[in-house]
């Protein structure tokens, strides 16, 4: 009889614990990243493509891969969100540990639909992204949201209302969350928005105002679509090192993807 009680009370013990402790079974991670992506009208079926296949080739690159490797841990997790209207995880966390991981996350971006398209909601966004990283199963040191757009917020906002306080509400409450930084990669094909004398709201200074936050936090822009896949693969390498620039260096980087995207601008 006794022999059966301590049993009884042993196994009791056993799964009193495992439910206490399930956080402890987080896998521990460099970085928790959430790839949050604009795809609003302005954003026509060609652009959505170059910048699907930018995402999958900049996962796909050895520096990229040799970046997630040679971190601490070597391994990071990743989501990649869709936002217009509404916002969507259309890849759910995946851990990146491995060249194989990152090709296979590569063919899954590649694989993914369009959910939707719309007007751009930003806010909306980051508050989707920040409700992804409780409880994904990961554990990271850093918490990062890689907000990527052509355009300023339309549905919180007017478009041309360069301090946005939804943006910024959604921001701090991110930040607030444990959402380490926000950073952002503007893409510059609209008459109004990017960082042309013309321009009605400018990019640069959007992001500063409403988005990008953090110990660390940066931008930068590019002239066109067809230039993401170079700026999203050399945003990827300082997200995932760490490395980011201090705020001083923000103009050099984007005045880097401003040349780039021109150059490739007069090839085509």
């Amino acid at each position: 009889m006794r022999r059966n009680v301590l049993k009884a009370l042993a196994t009791m013990t056993f799964a009193a614990t495992m439910l206490s402790a399930p956080a402890a079974y987080a896998v521990p991670v460099d970085l928790e990243l959430v790839l949050l992506t604009d795809v609003s009208g302005s954003v026509d079926s060609g652009d959505f493509a170059l910048m699907r296949d930018g995402y999958a080739a900049a996962f796909q690159s050895a520096s990229v891969q040799n970046r997630i490797l040679g971190g601490t841990l070597g391994r990071i997790a990743v989501s990649l969100v869709y936002f217009s209207d509404g916002a969507a995880q259309s890849i759910g966390w995946s851990l990146i540990d491995s060249a194989g991981a990152a090709d296979a996350f590569a063919t899954t971006i590649q694989s993914t639909a369009r959910p939707f398209s719309g007007g751009t909601g930003i806010a909306n966004g980051l508050t989707f992204s920040t409700g992804l990283f409780a409880a994904n199963g990961f554990e990271g040191s850093r918490r990062v949201i890689d907000v990527v757009g052509d355009g300023s917020e339309s549905l919180a906002c007017g478009f041309s209302t360069a301090s946005c306080v939804p943006v910024q509400n959604a921001r701090d409450a991110a930040l607030a969350s444990g959402v380490t930084s926000i950073n952002a990669l503007w893409i510059d094909d609209r008459d109004f928005f990017g960082d042309d004398p013309g321009d009605i709201i400018n990019a640069l200074a959007y992001g500063t105002t409403n988005v990008i936050a953090g110990p660390g936090a940066f931008q930068g822009i590019v002239q066109d679509f067809a230039g993401f896949q170079s700026a999203i693969a050399n945003k990827l390498e300082r997200e995932v090192s760490g490395n980011v620039p201090e705020p001083a260096m923000t103009s050099l980087l984007a005045l880097a993807l401003v040349g780039l995207g021109r150059a490739r601008r007069r090839r085509s």
